[in-house]
């Protein structure tokens, strides 16, 4: 039986009253039959015994059904209205520099946490983006499951490739967003701008027409600072050097940010990141709340009309008793009984009951039923942890993967090695399908560590030892791997390995062996695709583009038009993309994998 709560407890103090009144009549029936025998040998009928008693059980059922007990619970849905956040930060190489302290990546992180101290009903996505993007977790109103993605967030995050793509970070955090609902979305860009990538002028335009506010905070400063790289196998922290061997410095890009949230009809929030929970928080007050879902909501059950019943029935048993007189025996003791079935009925536990529902409907397939049968349970057998197994499975065959990890955290307190075991086992499964797989390899590791004999714990394991270890195609801090994995574009003795820049190969990931000629021009006649006239002809169009857009920015000044923002997203996009193949065909001599 789950735990008795009182609404009214300070009126359990009349229930003295009751046995006390009865001794009472008690003593005065006695005195008076004492006073009767000696003066009359006819005492005349017996007391009401019987009686008395019923009425003084009756007085005890009405004080506690005026004390209002409960117990068990019940589950009750209750809509629930907010609004959706979205953040997507800047995981890129970049954001490991320390002209904020500690670092870039750690200052927006910190950010992140004061943001979620100020949600409330509301929702939180999180997206990372380096050279590519991903979601690491869609949205949700686990905050304490959030805070620990936010909290385990590294920089060169596995799946992520090298460069900055802040505009297919955006994109991801449209994806995410209810494209039904006009209003009660809100996207946060933390980024330092160092290179946009990708198409931005696109993104802007996507995240406008959502309907979306974008709020674009820079992280960094316009002094910028070099990027540090610590070698895994020594610890000696070096700094990221470029294909001259010069120290890359990466500063802030205000000017792009601001371009991009002007584009995007967001808002520009500058580089004091401390401003930025404020800014969110208002922003989400001022929007109109929109119904995200019906949240099932665990309620006492009220007992007091079962206590009211009993008084009743006792009631109607003292009268009966007091107007006929005595009863047969049986029949008391059957009334007695009765009534007792009456009051423990209402106390049983439902949480084997609810159990047992939860099973068979999972075995229906009906798995949001069976969360609920399972919550239900739960709730009267908080510390079951067979129970709370149950519930992470419906939670994890409804699809609900964050929340099947809470459930099956509550079976770790058990002393079964297991029974832990399968929890971890459990939680590692609901980590691999959020995709956090150092998260998951640490969950089926601890579920060895309890069980060693469980191979299906071993066997997925491996699995995701293998996924992490796979040499990534993206990323190599050195040749050998690659060299090995993409043939050389051409049997030319420039390609052979020799001394040359430290890290470098003759092909980068994603240059290809056979590059095609884009819309910027073919090669001419004998001149293969990594000539050194192409490569001149691609810096003189950088250049070109650069002086663009300086002169645009000149122009517009600290609050560019919207056409004027767009503008100038675009020439970033162009200019990313003849930097990439300029880059790919001179073998990383200027890299932007950071």
């Amino acid at each position: 039986m789950s735990e008795l709560t009182l609404a009214n407890p300070w009126v359990l103090a009349m229930l003295p009253l009751a046995p006390l009144g009865l001794a009472l009549w008690w003593a005065g029936t006695r005195r008076a039959l004492g006073r009767t025998q000696r003066v009359s040998r006819d005492t005349g009928s017996a007391p009401p015994y019987l009686a008395a008693i019923l009425l003084s059980l009756a007085a005890v059922a009405a004080v506690g059904a005026a004390a209002q007990p409960r117990w068990g619970t019940r589950v009750s849905r209750i809509p629930r209205s907010g609004a959706d956040l979205v953040v997507v930060i800047d995981v890129s190489r970049s954001m490991d520099a320390r002209d904020v302290a500690p670092s870039r990546l750690e200052a927006a992180k910190t950010t992140i946490d004061s943001v979620l101290d100020r949600l409330g009903g509301d929702r939180f996505g999180l997206v990372v983006f380096g050279g590519d993007a991903r979601v690491r977790f869609p949205l949700t109103t686990d905050f304490a499951a959030a805070r620990q993605v936010v909290n385990s967030l590294q920089t060169g995050t596995i799946l992520v490739e090298g460069g900055t793509s802040a505009a297919l970070g955006l994109e991801q955090a449209v994806s995410l967003l209810d494209e039904s609902r006009d209003s009660g979305k809100v996207i946060l860009l933390l980024t330092d701008g160092d290179d946009l990538g990708g198409d931005p002028a696109a993104a802007a335009e996507r995240v406008r027409a959502s309907g979306a506010d974008l709020f674009v905070a820079g992280v960094g400063t316009a002094d910028g600072a070099t990027i540090p790289v610590v070698d895994l196998a020594t610890g000696v922290e070096t700094e990221k050097l470029d294909g001259a061997g010069a120290p890359i410095i990466s500063t802030l890009q205000e000017p792009f940010l601001r371009a991009l949230a002007i584009g995007s009809n967001g808002r520009y929030l500058g580089s004091d990141l401390s401003v930025v929970p404020g800014a969110v928080d208002g922003r989400l007050r001022a929007l109109e709340r929109s119904r995200i879902d019906e949240r099932p909501t665990i309620l006492p059950v009220e007992r007091y009309r079962v206590f009211a019943a009993a008084a009743l029935g006792l009631l109607v048993l003292a009268a009966l008793a007091e107007r006929f007189g005595r009863f047969p025996r049986r029949f008391v003791a059957g009334t007695a009984l009765a009534m007792l079935a009456i009051v423990l009925g209402g106390c049983a536990s439902e949480s084997y009951q609810a159990n047992e529902d939860g099973r068979t409907a999972m075995e229906r397939g009906d798995f949001k039923l069976a969360v609920e049968k399972f919550a239900e349970a739960q709730v009267n057998k908080p510390d079951d942890p067979q129970i709370a197994l149950n519930l992470a499975s419906a939670y994890s065959a409804a699809e609900l993967h964050t929340e099947a990890i809470s459930a099956a955290r509550r079976a770790l307190a058990s002393n079964n090695n297991r029974v832990r075991a399968r929890a971890y086992s459990n939680i590692g499964h609901q980590q691999f399908a959020l995709e956090r797989y150092p998260e998951a390899l640490d969950a089926f590791r601890r579920a060895l560590l309890d069980d060693p004999a469980d191979d299906d714990a071993r066997h997925d394991y491996e699995v995701v030892l293998r996924l992490l270890s796979a040499p990534p195609s993206e990323e190599s801090s050195g040749p050998p791997g690659l060299d090995t994995q993409q043939p050389t574009p051409a049997p030319d003795d420039s390609t052979t390995p020799g001394p040359g820049a430290p890290g470098d190969s003759p092909a980068t990931p994603g240059g290809g062996s056979t590059p095609t000629p884009d819309a910027t021009g073919t090669p001419g006649p004998g001149a293969s695709p990594d000539s050194p006239s192409r490569i001149t002809e691609l810096n003189d169009e950088i250049g070109q583009i650069n002086a663009q857009i300086e002169r645009l920015l000149q122009v517009a000044g600290d609050t560019p038009t919207p056409q004027q923002a767009l503008e100038i997203l675009r020439l970033l996009a162009e200019r990313t993309n003849r930097a990439s193949e300029r880059d790919a065909l001179d073998g990383g001599g200027d890299p932007r994998d950071y």
